[in-house]
């Protein structure tokens, strides 16, 4: 996997360590790879890898090119990271009206994520609300038009905050992160490919370990309506896999996991095996 940081996090965060918020730094670091977390492991449960992340000043984005979701998965993938800040923040204050004394140890912690959620919903790209909208979309329209839809968002939300920012100014308020929001927002509409991407699980990782002779193999029964990354999600990495198509006319199929790959390359990791062999 690879990591990798955007200079405008580090940005905020030494912004942060000069007004003197060393504690809030640790806080914002830990609830902002808890929120990953809750992605990756969604992504993983769904048959996805995580092969790059770029950890943002509000989070870790999805990549938004990436043709390798269904749209509901990635829905779901999306929404992980909020429903997980939203989940911290409302146990945290819970547990302030049972032990009010824990609140001075813990606000920071609530507010981080209540603005790790907040922000996230916003229906911008990278954000996890712009990806969920991009599903919603995609599940009746063009994939393309997923992506204008929320590009245009990024515009009139940009111009919001900068607007505030200056607004704020003649009232002797200057809110710096209405400025550092602003130009997160503008960033991602110039820096589309270079988010975080979610691949299907592949079998381009190296295997020449399993094709031996003697080598174990591990046989599998999978259903015509299972999308071929699903499948690969079901693989041994250290056996030679077979598997069994059960079509819905009842016939079987037998694939090799070679065979398995050339489909994922020929038709995509999204296609339903049984459409292949119709």
């Amino acid at each position: 996997m690879k990591y990798k940081i955007h200079p405008l996090f580090i940005l905020y965060l030494v912004f942060l360590l000069i007004l003197g918020h060393f504690e809030g730094v640790l806080i914002y670091c830990l609830v902002v790879t808890m929120h990953e977390m809750a992605h990756s492991l969604v992504a993983k449960k769904l048959g996805y890898k995580l092969d790059k992340m770029l950890l943002m000043p509000y989070g870790v984005c999805l990549n938004y090119k990436t043709n390798c979701f269904l749209p509901k998965d990635e829905i779901l993938i999306a929404i992980s990271g909020p429903l997980l800040n939203l989940a911290l923040a409302t146990a945290t204050i819970a547990l302030w009206w049972i032990f009010p004394v824990t609140q001075i140890y813990t606000k920071i912690f609530c507010y981080a994520n209540i603005s790790l959620f907040v922000f996230n919903l916003l229906p911008c790209y990278p954000l996890d609300g712009g990806r969920v909208l991009a599903g919603i979309i995609t599940k009746r329209r063009d994939r393309k038009l997923a992506i204008k839809v929320t590009v245009i968002f990024n515009i009139l939300i940009c111009i919001i905050f900068v607007l505030a920012f200056i607004f704020g100014l003649f009232f002797g308020v200057i809110n710096t992160n209405m400025l550092i929001i602003s130009v997160f927002l503008f960033l991602g509409i110039l820096e589309p490919n270079r988010s975080t991407s979610y691949g299907y699980v592949s079998l381009f990782s190296n295997r020449k370990g399993v094709y031996k002779k003697g080598s174990q193999i591990k046989f599998t029964l999978v259903f015509a309506d299972e999308p071929i990354y699903k499948i690969m999600a079901k693989m041994s990495k250290f056996k030679f896999n077979i598997f069994y198509v059960l079509l819905k006319d009842k016939s079987m199929k037998v694939i090799s996991e070679i065979t398995l790959n050339n489909f994922a390359v020929k038709f995509g990791p999204t296609v339903k095996i049984g459409e292949i062999f119709k």
